[in-house]
């Protein structure tokens, strides 16, 4: 076995790749498998990784205080410590470990939410590409109505009626996206119906749901995977927006739209109470949009070699 400590430093020169410093410095990534990724694709891909171990993990986190707790003085200046890092919020609470812990609440939603649209847009979809007539009116009339909504202020809307609750959030956002995930299921359907193979497997007597559910579904991951991430970018901007409204997960549960929200009389006197918060928010975004390009490029590429 190799003496990781024997290990010769790596020195990176001045014509170092990016690409191989994130290597060196955490050599598991090379088992992210993306052909033709560029650096910073591998990157948003690395974090977003870490993000879902952050959210199934964080409550084992050796050391980190709970995010409901006065853990130093009141916006107490960052520290080289783990709950100290980002500094403290108003109350004395450790703004590190509500980060974390607002990322498996922002994580959560978008799951949820996220194979809600996923399930039921699918389904529409499908059936809407499938069997057209009155069908596919319906689920594009649906879809188009649901696109030409404002969701921050229907969903704001929703949450205003009912009050605010994690229930509630996760299935209007849910419901908002259905529309997207129909139509490109819906395309894909129309695009793969007149193929040979479903062509063949029409003509040996399977049915509909054999057709669709064997033949056709496996062909319509890659545009749905696609679509998704930049999808889920934007559930993670709807509810922090909300939570910045106050109209997201109800206090002291921590949230990034909340932890600024809760910031704002602050930031003249403590503009570092924002700093996580932000940061959390961009990176997710920029993450998945990032992911989202990629996996898009690579289904362009591979429609123009079919």
């Amino acid at each position: 076995m190799t003496d990781i400590g024997n290990m010769p430093a790596f020195k990176p020169g001045p014509n170092a790749k990016l690409g191989d410093i994130v290597r060196h410095a955490m050599p598991w990534s090379s088992k992210l498998k993306l052909p033709g990724a560029t650096p910073f694709e591998m990157l948003a891909a690395i974090f977003l990784v870490l993000l879902v171990l952050v959210a199934l993990l964080v409550d084992f986190v050796p050391g980190l205080v709970s995010p409901k707790l006065p853990y130093g003085d009141f916006s107490q200046l960052p520290e080289w410590s783990l709950n100290g890092l980002l500094g403290t919020d108003d109350i004395g609470r450790s703004i590190f470990s509500r980060v974390l812990h607002g990322a498996r609440t922002s994580m959560m939603i978008v799951a949820i939410s996220t194979t809600i649209a996923l399930v039921s847009g699918l389904l529409l979809g499908m059936l809407a590409g499938y069997y057209r007539g009155i069908f596919e009116r319906g689920v594009d009339l649906f879809a188009n109505a649901l696109a030409a909504m404002p969701s921050t202020l229907v969903v704001l809307a929703f949450v205003a009626v009912t009050g605010p609750s994690v229930v509630t959030i996760i299935v209007v956002l849910g419901i908002f996206d259905i529309g997207t995930y129909a139509r490109v299921a819906k395309a894909g359907v129309i695009s793969q119906s007149n193929r040979d193979y479903v062509l063949a497997a029409r003509a040996m007597g399977a049915t509909d749901g054999r057709i669709l559910l064997k033949e056709i579904l496996p062909n319509l991951i890659p545009a749905l995977t696609a679509v998704m991430p930049t999808l889920m970018a934007g559930l993670i901007i709807t509810e922090g927006s909300l939570s910045f409204l106050g109209y997201g997960i109800p206090a002291p549960a921590p949230s990034w739209g909340g932890m600024i929200a809760s910031s704002t009389d602050l930031l003249s006197r403590f503009p570092v109470l924002i700093v996580g918060p932000v940061l959390a928010i961009v990176l997710t975004v920029y993450a998945f949009n990032t992911i989202g390009d990629y996996l898009a490029q690579r289904l362009n590429n591979r429609e123009r070699e079919s």
